[in-house]
């Protein structure tokens, strides 16, 4: 019997038919970071994301995170309810620096904390310049001229800060720089809390207020922390300057001396380990 045979039929599938569909995800959604965006004082982005209040808990207005040194919603930040809060806190920290600063004689431990008066003054200027003053111009009547004001006494301190951050504790010049500085820096910060800040609370919502305070923060960590009077003190050349400064500042970090403690806080003795 005489058999057909009948080749098998192949099914050609086009070669554009063959590519896998892969969805086009916007640049956003491929960039996104598992990491909540906080950046810290050493230039590392934290990992640690906030925890949220426990039920039935209540902290009082401006309570510091190191009243709750294992919490982490109190990771080298407040929260602050309020900018003035924010700006008044670190104040306070200056003003202890230059107290410890100023009623030593050793001059390890005057350089130890010439460093952390340096780089806590620094960073809160700057911040100052991007967050509080812009609000002040947006929501304070004559704010323009406040924040004009403002920046023309930073400038001041900053030129002032830059002589001073040079000088080791055995120069002459060393107490009497820093006591012409503080005597500007705490005229100025006096005319912030009773006068600037008053005003700006008045002006704003208790929300606007929060949101000010932790754009301060956040600006702050990612601020120089060292005085330089060149760089300009409104915003975007100075976000824009202050970015490419910055990652030096930190890196020079690493080789000076910071205190051993931080107003109560113990941190790792030695170098680069600047106050939180």
């Amino acid at each position: 019997m005489l058999r057909t045979f009948v080749p098998a039929t192949r099914t050609v599938i086009p070669r554009t038919a063959r590519r896998v569909h892969c969805p086009t995800l916007p640049p956003a959604t491929i960039c996104a970071r598992p990491y909540s965006g906080r950046i810290l004082s050493n230039g590392m982005i934290s990992s640690r994301v906030p925890k949220p209040s426990r039920t039935g808990e209540k902290r009082t207005v401006g309570e510091h995170w190191s009243q709750h040194p294992d919490d982490a919603e109190y990771d080298y930040h407040g929260p602050w309810h309020k900018i003035s809060d924010a700006v008044k806190n670190d104040h306070r920290q200056i003003e202890a620096y230059y107290t410890r600063m100023a009623s030593s004689d050793d001059p390890v431990y005057m350089e130890e904390w010439q460093n952390a008066f340096v780089w806590k003054l620094s960073r809160h200027s700057i911040a100052e310049e991007i967050v509080l003053y812009p609000a002040l111009e947006r929501s304070v009547e004559k704010g323009n001229y406040i924040a004009s004001q403002d920046r023309h006494e930073h400038y001041k301190l900053k030129r002032e800060l830059k002589r001073f951050q040079k000088l080791r504790p055995s120069s002459p010049e060393f107490m009497p720089t820093l006591d012409r500085l503080w005597k500007e820096l705490k005229t100025h910060m006096q005319e912030e809390e009773t006068h600037d800040l008053v005003k700006l609370e008045a002006a704003i919502s208790e929300s606007k207020s929060r949101t000010i305070a932790e754009n301060f923060e956040y600006w702050k960590d990612a601020s120089p922390t060292r005085s330089h009077p060149w760089v300009p003190s409104t915003p975007p050349w100075e976000t824009v300057v202050g970015s490419l400064v910055a990652p030096w500042d930190r890196m020079m970090d690493k080789w000076r001396k910071w205190p051993a403690e931080d107003m109560g806080r113990q941190q790792q003795s030695g170098t680069g380990s600047p106050p939180m």
